[in-house]
């Protein structure tokens, strides 16, 4: 009997147990459940962004057209704001206090003005105390105290107190108080205080301070206190106070006030205080105080001291004349040598290879026609 009542007892005791077990096992199951089939009947999700900054702002406004305080989206009329960010467009005027935040975004129609002012493109008048600064594009007019800078292209006229930098082309008139930069071309004028760079083709005037480089072609004038350099052909005018060089052809006319160097031909003409060297040809005018050099040059040369070539084609007046090969022409110096001569030598002494005896040698005349 007392066996059995505690048999009894421990099985009451021990059914609370199992029976709490097999609820929290059963509600564990359609909770699991039901919570599956919610996530199944969830709609999709908006994945756009939210706007990461607010655009708190007070509108005497209709339709976004009037005036407006404050970080307004769109406005047709004039936006007054301390800080852009998540701009859309502003058709009028924009002033802005302080720089904008990053990404730059929107378009100015009209008038930007600031401390320094940034947005994605303006087209129309943008100004900054500190600055101005274009996402894509920078239109019309853009002048910034210390600088203007344009990760897309910059057309019309673009002043930057220190510089003016586009990282895509310019198109109109630049000028940089130390530096005017593109990144691509440059069509129209540039002008930097220090230099003058473009690293696609420059098609215009570029005038610098220090130097001008073109990294591809350059197609007009180019002014520089120190030096023109042309990655690729120089057509036009040419000019650099101490060298004006192009790894292509200069054609046209170049000036160095101690070079010009072509890589090329030159053809037009090439004036230089010491020397005009070119590694193809030589067409035109040469004048040097030192030295010309060029396998074949043809025209007029003169030189202070010394002509070399392979092939002289014209007239030729330099201290000493060597034609290492095929002269046509006049050579007139103090020494004048030829390996083949079919024309004229006036100097003190005179050799023509290709005569024979004591003609081969002469002072004062050779010849050979």
């Amino acid at each position: 009997m007392t066996l059995l009542l505690r048999v009894c007892t421990a099985l009451l005791l021990a059914r609370p147990a199992l029976t709490g077990g097999a609820m929290l096992t059963g509600g564990a199951m359609l909770t699991g459940g039901a919570m599956l089939a919610a996530q199944d009947q969830q709609p999709a999700q908006d994945t756009t962004p939210p706007p990461r900054y607010g655009h708190f702002h007070i509108g005497l406004t209709i339709h976004d057209n009037g005036l407006s305080f404050g970080n307004a989206p769109r406005v047709n009329g004039i936006r007054l704001n301390v800080q852009d960010a998540e701009l859309e467009r502003v058709n009028g005027v924009n002033v802005t206090l302080w720089k904008p935040r990053e990404p730059l975004t929107g378009t100015v129609n009209g008038l930007q003005v600031g401390l320094l002012p940034g947005s994605e493109e303006v087209s129309g008048i943008g100004v900054g105390l500190g600055g101005v600064v274009g996402e894509r594009r920078l239109r019309w007019i853009s002048v910034g105290g210390l600088g203007v800078v344009s990760n897309g292209s910059l057309e019309g006229l673009g002043i930057g107190g220190l510089g003016l930098v586009a990282n895509g082309e310019i198109r109109g008139f630049a000028l940089g108080g130390l530096g005017t930069v593109a990144n691509g071309s440059l069509t129209g004028i540039g002008v930097g205080g220090l230099g003058t760079v473009a690293d696609r083709d420059l098609t215009g005037v570029a005038i610098s301070g220090l130097g001008t480089v073109v990294n591809r072609d350059l197609s007009g004038i180019a002014l520089s206190g120190l030096a023109t350099v042309a990655n690729g052909d120089l057509r036009g005018v040419g000019a650099g106070g101490l060298a004006t060089v192009a790894n292509g052809s200069i054609t046209g006319f170049a000036f160095g006030g101690l070079a010009v160097v072509t890589n090329g031909r030159l053809a037009g003409a090439g004036l230089a205080g010491l020397a005009v060297v070119a590694d193809r040809e030589i067409t035109g005018l040469a004048l040097a105080g030192y030295r010309v050099e060029s396998p074949r040059v043809a025209g007029l040369n003169i030189a202070g001291l010394y002509l070399e070539t392979r092939e002289l084609e014209g007239l030729s007046l330099s201290a000493y004349n060597r034609v290492r090969g095929l002269q046509r022409g006049v050579a007139i110096g103090i020494y004048n040598s030829a390996y083949v001569l079919k024309g004229v030598q006036l100097g003190v002494l005179n050799r023509a290879k290709n005569n024979r005896g004591i003609f081969r040698i002469l002072p004062v005349l050779n010849a050979h026609l």
